[in-house]
């Protein structure tokens, strides 16, 4: 049974490449600010938009030692603040 569902599966399990690549930028930015011992990033909702079956959440995400605020939006809480972090992390790698 197992050699069965290794021969089905086996080129999807061949692509994945485990790392951090894996982790959303939220777990991303924080492990990299933990691993430098700077404070983690806050996030507030400033603005939602449209329906409620509909709506569209704006995140800023402010962090102490960057001293700046990024913007996020999206489809739902949890998404802007991905898109946000996603933001900050962009920056990080530049340096």
């Amino acid at each position: 049974t197992t050699k069965i569902v290794q021969h089905w599966y086996q080129a999807q399990l061949k692509q994945i490449q485990p790392g951090d690549n894996q982790k959303d930028p939220k777990t991303r930015l924080q492990e990299y600010l933990q691993g430098k011992r700077l404070p983690l990033p806050t996030y507030n909702v400033v603005e939602i938009k449209g329906e409620a079956h509909c709506q569209t959440f704006t995140v800023e995400c402010y962090v102490k030692n960057i001293d700046r605020t990024f913007m996020g939006s999206g489809a739902s809480r949890r998404k802007a603040e991905q898109a946000a972090a996603e933001k900050i992390l962009q920056l990080l790698e530049m340096k």
